[in-house]
């Protein structure tokens, strides 16, 4: 079964042929083993939101489960997310770091002839000139490409925290110029907004005011933009601009963010839907003006969405859907960061790469879903969920006798039985691991 997440994994780096969805299937093949065990923090919320958008898609539009556009589009949270829970029902000891390491020199290595192509053709700086002209990677669009590349790139920065060398810097040279090609500026973005992240000291009041900023200039700049006089729940819009850049942003700030407010606005606690969105809905029967049961619906399965994460739940879901994916990050970040420290302190820098990974790219995923629903898009989410997967499934080389009380595993995100194993005998002492070459610091 990890054989198959590893698969996943290694091919999150294109869409064209979308093997990367199938790491929910250990989940599928094995589902007796969820009983009996112990889970982290972060799964409460994200099993929450999956029942919530389960019923909503149930009360909204039952048919949607049968569709297989729906999966792709208005439904791709599953795709993205379900992986996690696989991580549950097998079990390996392989040493992330080594995997990731590789991982991240293949992803680089692969799309280097593809972008000393793309230089050859365009050159560096042509993107400023023709902004639909730029660098695709083995993606569809060029949003995907950026929000790959840049969870990519924090994929290096964990592997180089864990073990410095002059090659991963070549390489992470190598992907941002990558990234700065996708010409994604949410994408670069998110990725810049780690290295101030990692240079402060990964703080929690910072994670807390990142989050809450993001959330209100998303509103704020949406209520900016919201004209009384118009028709937010239609679809007539008309917004041009010479530069393709530009008439994108217009899109989002003057008709998309507006819409996704006013679809908030109808049905604050549980949103109108999951997938409504880019539905044409043709009357709402209101209750307190809390909650809409929306009628007349004409079902839509595009690509159509608020190009703001946080908006769009907030459209779908409600203040309900978004408090339930904020918490499940929220809580995603510490068990990360404790996992991380721990691995760092005890367990002789074991998986570190993997728990550093999993809290810097939740920190790039979040901001860059501030310009695009990014937090269910598979070719931005795969590859940090599969991570989690791994990390989840994995076991200790041996047995040590140091184990911290539950209180002290949960900090460590250690989970199920890896952290209650005392050893036996009071002479017992612990069974010493080689530590991991290079550098690994707990900070």
């Amino acid at each position: 079964m990890a054989y198959i997440s590893l698969l996943a994994l290694f091919l999150t780096v294109t869409n064209f042929v979308p093997i990367s969805a199938i790491g929910f299937v250990p989940m599928l093949l094995c589902a007796w083993r969820f009983y009996g065990r112990s889970y982290p923090a972060f799964v409460t919320p994200l099993l929450a939101f999956t029942v919530l958008a389960i019923v909503s898609t149930l009360l909204y539009d039952p048919q949607s489960f049968l569709d297989f556009d729906f999966y792709r589009r208005d439904g791709n949270f599953f795709i993205s997310y379900t992986p996690i829970f696989a991580g549950f029902v097998y079990a390996h000891r392989w040493d992330l770091n080594k995997i990731l390491r590789a991982l991240f020199i293949f992803a680089v290595l692969i799309n280097l002839p593809m972008y000393a192509y793309y230089i050859a053709e365009n050159g560096l700086f042509s993107i400023f000139a023709h902004p639909a002209d730029s660098f695709g990677s083995f993606f569809i669009a060029r949003n995907a490409a950026g929000g790959f590349l840049a969870m990519l790139f924090c994929l290096g920065i964990a592997c180089y925290l864990q073990k410095r060398s002059k090659l991963l810097i070549a390489l992470l040279v190598c992907n941002a110029l990558m990234l700065f090609s996708t010409y994604s500026r949410g994408s670069l973005l998110g990725a810049a907004a780690v290295l101030p992240y990692l240079y402060f000291g990964r703080k929690r009041w910072m994670l807390g005011t990142l989050i809450a900023m993001l959330l209100l200039a998303s509103v704020a700049i949406a209520l900016y933009h919201t004209e009384p006089s118009v028709d937010y729940m239609g679809y007539t819009f008309t917004i041009t601009a010479n530069n393709a850049k530009v008439a994108n942003l217009n899109i989002r700030y003057e008709w998309l963010w507006p819409r996704a407010l006013r679809y908030f606005e109808q049905s604050p606690i549980v949103g109108l839907g999951f997938g409504s969105f880019d539905d044409h809905i043709g009357s709402l029967a209101s209750y307190f003006n809390l909650f809409a049961v929306p009628s007349n619906i004409v079902i839509e399965h595009s690509d159509s969405h608020a190009h703001n994460s946080y908006l769009n739940i907030l459209a779908e879901l409600g203040v309900v859907g978004l408090t339930l994916i904020i918490a499940f990050y929220w809580k995603l970040v510490d068990w990360s960061k404790q996992g991380a420290a721990y691995s760092a302190l005890v367990d002789g820098g074991r998986q570190f790469a993997a728990f550093r990974f999993v809290e810097i790219s939740s920190v790039c995923l979040l901001v860059m879903s501030a310009t695009e629903h990014r937090l269910v898009s598979p070719s931005n989410v795969l590859i940090l969920t599969l991570v989690i997967s791994l990390l989840l499934a994995a076991r200790p080389l041996a047995v040590s006798a140091f184990r911290p009380g539950p209180r002290g595993a949960r900090k460590a995100g250690i989970v199920g039985t890896r952290a209650s194993q005392p050893a036996s005998g009071p002479s017992s002492r612990p069974v010493s691991q080689r530590p991991t070459q290079g550098v690994t610091s707990a900070r």
